[in-house]
C-alpha cells in the first residue's frame, strides 16, 4: 500500500485520518500505485504541542510522469501540517486575513493555531538523530481542513496567506496548486533521496521521526508506576480531596521528592479531566519530565489531557497575549531580549490601564538607549496594536510550580489574581533558592489546603543519603535535616581525583560503564553526568570534552546544556543516550549513577562569585540596624549569605544520585576535598 497511516488507532486524530486517506484516493486513484509514497501520520507531539496530522510524500517516477500542478509544476516530495477543524459551519467565520473558529464560547484563530504547528514541526525535525548530529529543517507546507463545511458556505474571499485553507470536498489536485513552488528546483521538492544527504531529511528518516516511541526502560516504568499509582495513604488521601479549596505546598530540601509530588498531583488531577500546566525554570528538568509524560501518555490512556510543561517565561508569553492579543506578543518580541520581554509582560499584566498608554518603541535601538533613524513622529501606543482583554481567564484549571522559593511577589500575585489560591500547587525549596530574595507563598491572606512538610529521601539510597547527611554537617549546613529512606537500602559514593579534565572524564565514565556491565538493567539514559560552565574552569570546557570523549568511543549522548536542545525542549528519547547537563541546570534532575564533574570547580566559583543583590543586601541591613548599621555588621551579613549561596548549590548535585554517585576532584586539598577527606574512609570510595 503506497498510501499508508502510520499512528495510534482509535483516536479522533485516527477517524481524520482515514477519511482523509479516503478524501485523497477519491480524487487521484493514481496515488496507489508503486513509486509513490504517501505517509499520513496523525497525532504527532512536540513541545508541549499536538499537530493534528503530518502529510510526508515521494515520488520516485520519472519526472514525465509525476504529478504536476495546474501550472505544469512537477510534485516530486513535500511535508505538510494538516490543522483539522471539525467544526460546524455555524462556527467558522472569516475575519481580515485569517480564518477563526468557536469554541469555549469565543473565537479563535485558526490559521494561527496551523502556522503554530508548522513551526513546531520544523523544531521536531531538528532533533538529534544520534549524538549532537542534526537534520535541518524541511520546508513545512500548510493545510487547514473543515471537513463539516460544505464548499460556498464561507462567505467572502477565502482568506489569502501561506496556509491553504479546504473545505468538505478536499482534492489532491487542488492541494497541490496551493503548495509552495521550490523556484531553485522548478518543482515541489522538500525532501531527498534515501542515503544522499545526512544533512537533510529522507522519505525515511522523516517518518522515522515522526513516529519514534520513547521506549522506557525499567526505571522509567518504576518512577511511571510510582507516579501514576492510584492509592495514597491517609495523610495524602486528606489533602488530595481537598484540592481545589486552597494553597497545597509541598515543602523540603533537595531530594526529598517535592518535584515528584507536584508531578503525581498533576496525574491525579488529569485522571479527573482536569487540564494542568507544570512551571519550571529549569530546561533539563522540562526534559526529564516531559520523557516521563511521554511514556505516561502512551501507557496510561485513562490519563488525559496529559499535564503540559513549561518555563514561566512561556506561561508569562502565553498570558500576555491572552490579555494583549499576539500582534503585541510580535511586537514585543522584535523590541525586547528574553528576561526584558517577560519584564514587560509581568509589568503589562499587573498595570495593564498605565501599559496600554505607554508609547511602544519605535526600534530595539530605541530600547537599548542607541541612535535610530525612526521618525519619533510615528510611534503608536500599545493601545493601538493590542486587543485587550480586561479579565484573562485561566488557560488551564491547575498551575503547578516547580521550585516556588525562586518566583517573585509580583509573579506570585499575579498567579493568585489569574488562578485563585485554590488552583496553585507549589513546590517549594528550603535550601535551593538562588534568586536574590525567597518568595513566601503563603502570603497569610489566602485560604490554603496544607503545607505538606517532606523531610524523607525519596530519590537517594539510605547508604548514599546517609554520607551526604555527613557532608552537610562536616560544611555546617544550617538546619539540613534530610532522612534516608531505610527501605531502600544500599548506595556507594565513589571519589575520583584527577586533574587532567579529559583523562578524568575518561575515567569517569570508564566506571559508570562498570555500572552498566554489572547492572545489566540499567541503561546509559538512566544515568546524569553534571558539568561545570566554562565561567567555572577557565581555558576549560567540559562540555566540548565530553563530546569528543563520547565521540571517540562512538557512543550516543544527549546534550541538555546545548541552546537548541532547550529551546525546543527537545528529551532524550533513546536509550543509549547518555544525559548531560550544567550544574546550573541539573535542579530536579536525577541518575541512578550520577557523575559530578569538575565539582571542587564548581564550588570554588560559586563561593567565589556568589550571585548577590550586595547593594539591596546592604540596604536592607540599613533599614533593620538604623544608626547601629556598621561596616563590620555588613561585611559578617555579606560573609554568611556567600556561603549559604554556595552551599545552597553544592548540596543540588550532591542529591541528584539514586545508586551511585560520582564526585570528580581536580585536587584532593581543594576546600571541597579537604572536607571529603575528614569523612569515614569506610562510607567513601577514593579512586
Amino acid at each position: 500500500m503506497t498510501v499508508e497511516i502510520l499512528g495510534p488507532d482509535a483516536t479522533s486524530e485516527q477517524a481524520n485520518a482515514e477519511r482523509l486517506k479516503t478524501a485523497l484516493l477519491k480524487s487521484a486513484p493514481e496515488l496507489d500505485q508503486r513509486g509513490i509514497r504517501l505517509a499520513i501520520v496523525p497525532q504527532v507531539f512536540a513541545k508541549n504541542r499536538e499537530i493534528d496530522c503530518v502529510l510526508v510524500f515521494e515520488d520516485t517516477r520519472a519526472p514525465k510522469n509525476m504529478f504536476c500542478t495546474s501550472q505544469g509544476v512537477p510534485v516530486q516530495s513535500f511535508v505538510a501540517c494538516v490543522e483539522v477543524k471539525n467544526h460546524s459551519p455555524d462556527a467558522v467565520q472569516r475575519h481580515g486575513t485569517h480564518l477563526e473558529v468557536q469554541y469555549d464560547g469565543a473565537w479563535h484563530n485558526a490559521t494561527a493555531q496551523a502556522d503554530a504547528q508548522v513551526w513546531v514541526l520544523k523544531a521536531l525535525q531538528k532533533s538529534p538523530y544520534y549524538g549532537k548530529a542534526r537534520r535541518e529543517a524541511t520546508f513545512v507546507q500548510s493545510v487547514l481542513w473543515l471537513p463539516r463545511v460544505p464548499p460556498g458556505a464561507l462567505t467572502g474571499a477565502t482568506p489569502s496567506g501561506r496556509t491553504g485553507i479546504f473545505c468538505a470536498d478536499l482534492n489532491w489536485h487542488q492541494l497541490i496548486d496551493r503548495f509552495v513552488v521550490n523556484d531553485a528546483q522548478r518543482k515541489v521538492q522538500t525532501l531527498v533521496p534515501a542515503d544522499q544527504d545526512s544533512q537533510h531529511h529522507s522519505y525515511d528518516s522523516l517518518v522515522k521521526a515522526l513516529t519514534a516511541k520513547v521506549v522506557p526502560t525499567r526505571l522509567d516504568l518504576m518512577r511511571v508506576n510510582a507516579l501514576t499509582q492510584k492509592r495514597f495513604d491517609v495523610d495524602k488521601q486528606a489533602y488530595v480531596r481537598r484540592l481545589g479549596s486552597g494553597l497545597l505546598m509541598f515543602r523540603g530540601r533537595a531530594g526529598t521528592g517535592k518535584t515528584f509530588a507536584l508531578i503525581q498531583m498533576a496525574i491525579h488531577l488529569a485522571r479527573q479531566g482536569k487540564s494542568t500546566r507544570i512551571v519550571t525554570y529549569n530546561h533539563g528538568l522540562i526534559s526529564d519530565m516531559a520523557r516521563a509524560l511521554t511514556v505516561i501518555r502512551d501507557r496510561h490512556k485513562d490519563i488525559s489531557p496529559v499535564p503540559e510543561v513549561d518555563t514561566r517565561w512561556m506561561l508569562m508569553r502565553e498570558l500576555f497575549g491572552l490579555a494583549f492579543g499576539m500582534d503585541a506578543v510580535k511586537h514585543a518580541g522584535k523590541l525586547y531580549r528574553l528576561e526584558e520581554r517577560e519584564a514587560l509582560f509581568l509589568h503589562a499584566l499587573r498595570h495593564p490601564k498605565a501599559f496600554l498608554k505607554e508609547d511602544v518603541p519605535c526600534c530595539a535601538n530605541k530600547v537599548d538607549g542607541k541612535k535610530c533613524p525612526c521618525d519619533p513622529e510615528g510611534c503608536k501606543t500599545w493601545a493601538d496594536i493590542s486587543v485587550y482583554c480586561e479579565k484573562v481567564l485561566a488557560p488551564y484549571d491547575f498551575l503547578l510550580v516547580d521550585e516556588g522559593q525562586d518566583w517573585s511577589t509580583e509573579h506570585r500575585d499575579l498567579m493568585y489574581d489569574i488562578f485563585d489560591s485554590g488552583r496553585v500547587i507549589v513546590a517549594d525549596g528550603v535550601d535551593q533558592f538562588v534568586d536574590h530574595a525567597r518568595c513566601d507563598w503563603d502570603r497569610g491572606d489566602i485560604a490554603k489546603n496544607r503545607v505538606v512538610p517532606l523531610r524523607t529521601s525519596r530519590r537517594t539510597k539510605a547508604a548514599t543519603c546517609d554520607t551526604i547527611t555527613d557532608i552537610a554537617r562536616a560544611l555546617e549546613v544550617p538546619d539540613w535535616d534530610v532522612e534516608p529512606d531505610q527501605t531502600v537500602t544500599g548506595g556507594r559514593i565513589t571519589v575520583l581525583v584527577e586533574p587532567q579534565p579529559r583523562r578524568a572524564i575518561v575515567r569517569a565514565l570508564e566506571l559508570l560503564g562498570e555500572d552498566l556491565a554489572n547492572q545489566p538493567q540499567m541503561r546509559p539514559v538512566d544515568a546524569l553526568v553534571c558539568l561545570p560552565h566554562t565561567a567555572a574552569t577557565p581555558g576549560t570546557n567540559y562540555c566540548n570534552l565530553f563530546e569528543m570523549v563520547r565521540e571517540d568511543n562512538r557512543a550516543d549522548y544527549w546534550r541538555g546544556y546545548e541552546w537548541e536542545t532547550r529551546q525546543n525542549r527537545e528529551y532524550p528519547s533513546r536509550q543509549t543516550a547518555l544525559r548531560a547537563v550544567l550544574y546550573q541546570s541539573c535542579r530536579g534532575m536525577e541518575g541512578w549513577t550520577t557523575l559530578c564533574m569538575g565539582l571542587d570547580l564548581f564550588y570554588d566559583h560559586v563561593t567565589a562569585r556568589p550571585d548577590i543583590d550586595i547593594e539591596g543586601l546592604r540596604d536592607e541591613l540599613k533599614a533593620d540596624l538604623g544608626f547601629l548599621f556598621a561596616k563590620s555588621a555588613f561585611e559578617e551579613r555579606l560573609a554568611t549569605e556567600q556561603r549559604a549561596y554556595a552551599l545552597n548549590w553544592l548540596m543540588i548535585p550532591l542529591t541528584r544520585s539514586m545508586d551511585h554517585l560520582i564526585i570528580h576532584l581536580t585536587d584532593a586539598d581543594s576546600s571541597l576535598g579537604r572536607v571529603l577527606q575528614g569523612i569515614d574512609r569506610d562510607k567513601i570510595s577514593w579512586r
